[in-house]
């Protein structure tokens, strides 16, 4: 016997029903009595859930599944997760509340959303059904940064403008003692920027005792003038990765270099976004913080994640189309994305000097023997980078 709704009959044992009598009548009193009128059963409870946030983000960092990029994320938490139940966003015009987009809650309870004016306020709705009540969360509103610091939108081609963009030099050792830095492998070609890793040409590329897989030409870049630093805001980029395993291009800062001598506190890097090419396990997308002393001592916190469930096709690589990837920075953390989708949070290896923004296209020693020769010059495109410095309190 079910205590609410369903009756199941079942032939008991004399003493087990004896024994099991007065507790089965307490619980199920309303629900068997038939009041005199005939036996009715009460309909099945619907379950209620709770919300537990919404939020947008301050920064237009999101992107449709169409590709549309430029409009603002949001998310909505829910307890307990309800996989697949609907859910309406809707958006305050007037005094009226209208349905903007649908969407479904993940397994984890969460409605990611994005919208394109972030001037107004937004809901969330999940209407009752079958299983649960209605549940309507608080309204919430974009800080909405508005335009960005600075950004490139690299128009045309040709040449990065060097007003933001100046190579990085990086000596051959350590990890790229079989890798040249080649300012013939950064430029601009049809509204984007293209990174590109080549073999470097003739007797330069060969295998040598030391470089058994070759030699290769890679490319970074970096926005290093002050009115390109960052401190607490969020960056974001427009790329499309390159398929090729045994390399890796990426998205990312670095510490800018400002602090006194004296200052020997740790240097921070920023991994917004790498990509190690197709056919991993995790999906080949990383977002990593390191810290490191002045002794040269490294503390890192997340990696290669399980990226494919953000992909609206779980079957396709990163690298199949162009995506938004971005940071948010506080001083109280980070919270990365991709396509507006929160992807790692963090509080650890919290910096609070300023940060330049880097793009790169590397084959460090260590993965060039998953590196096919056939497959080089690799291409990672960039269609924008878009940089908002957090307004002072």
């Amino acid at each position: 016997m079910s205590v609410f709704g369903t009756l199941k009959t079942t032939r008991l044992r004399p003493w087990v029903l004896a024994a099991v009598a007065p507790l089965v009548i307490g619980l199920s009193l309303q629900a068997c009595s038939d009041g005199g009128n005939g036996a009715s059963a009460q309909p099945q409870l619907r379950k209620a859930q709770k919300v537990v946030a919404i939020s947008l983000a301050s920064a237009p960092v999101g992107q449709t599944h169409a590709g549309r990029s430029g409009v603002t994320p949001g998310v909505a938490t829910f307890r307990p997760a309800m996989p697949g139940r609907k859910v309406l966003i809707q958006g305050k015009i007037g005094n009226r509340w209208k349905t903007v987009s649908k969407v479904a809650q993940d397994g984890r309870g969460e409605v990611s959303f994005t919208v394109t004016d972030p001037s107004i306020s937004y809901r969330a709705v999940a209407p009752a059904n079958k299983k649960a009540t209605k549940v309507v969360t608080a309204s919430a509103r974009s800080t909405n940064w508005g335009k960005p610091t600075w950004s490139d939108e690299f128009s045309g081609s040709g040449r990065l403008n060097p007003a933001i963009w100046t190579p990085l030099h990086v000596d051959r050792a350590a990890k790229f003692a079989c890798v040249e830095m080649l300012p013939g492998n950064v430029y601009k070609q049809k509204g984007a920027a293209v990174l590109k890793v080549s073999r470097l040409p003739g007797k330069r590329g060969a295998k040598t005792k030391t470089c058994k897989y070759g030699q290769f030409g890679n490319a970074i870049v970096q926005a290093n003038s002050p009115e390109h630093y960052l401190q607490y805001g969020m960056a974001a980029a427009r790329i499309k990765f390159s398929p090729v395993r045994g390399q890796h291009s990426a998205f990312w800062m670095d510490d800018a270099g400002t602090r006194p001598v004296t200052d020997t506190g740790p240097r921070v890097e920023i991994d917004i976004a790498e990509y190690f090419g197709d056919n991993r396990p995790k999906g080949g997308l990383a977002s990593f913080v390191h810290s490191v002393d002045h002794n040269g001592k490294i503390k890192s916190v997340g990696g290669e994640f399980k990226s494919r469930k953000f992909l609206k096709n779980k079957k396709k690589e990163w690298s199949a189309g162009w995506h938004v990837y971005s940071v948010e920075w506080t001083p109280t953390g980070y919270t990365f994305r991709v396509d507006g989708k929160v992807t790692f949070k963090t509080a650890k290896n919290v910096t609070h000097s300023p940060e330049k923004v880097l793009l790169s296209a590397l084959t460090s020693d260590w993965e060039q023997s998953a590196l096919k020769l056939k497959q080089l010059p690799t291409v990672t495109k960039y269609d924008w980078v878009r940089v908002w410095q957090r307004p002072s309190a």
